[in-house]
């Protein structure tokens, strides 16, 4: 625990927020208000983060957890198509990748047509193989 790993003592408490009989005292939100009333210092449990707690305490970070999750509302997309990946990309994006796997298979052809036959042959069966 980080409390043994301090240099000096701290006295602390755990109080369970239930009532005489073992029974939940209230509701999450309850519990957290209580803490900003001042009847609790702080609270150790599976209290979810939502906007409207986090006006009243700050939370700190889960510790069970790898990361901080959020749950946005999906926004339903009329325009499902197979062609959906291209919007993202720009012109000058696609023409640099067009130009860069053209220069790139000149670069190959440059290297292998004299050692390579599949590289030999007319004009247009070398071009085809470059693409």
């Amino acid at each position: 625990m980080a409390i043994e790993a301090l240099p000096y003592g701290v006295q602390y408490e755990y109080v369970p927020f239930a009532m005489s009989d073992h029974k939940k005292a209230g509701s999450y939100d309850e519990f957290v208000y209580a803490v900003y009333q001042g009847d609790f210092d702080a609270a150790v449990g599976d209290v979810t983060i939502v906007a409207n707690r986090s006006k009243y305490v700050d939370f700190t970070l889960p510790y069970t957890q790898s990361g901080v999750s959020m749950f946005v509302p999906i926004k339903n997309d009329k325009n499902k198509n197979a062609w959906a990946f291209l919007k993202p990309l720009t012109w000058k994006l696609w023409l640099t990748s067009f130009c860069s796997f053209v220069f790139i298979g000149f670069l190959i052809w440059i290297l292998e047509h004299r050692i390579n036959e599949d590289f030999r042959g007319p004009l247009w069966h070398q071009v085809g193989t470059i693409f």
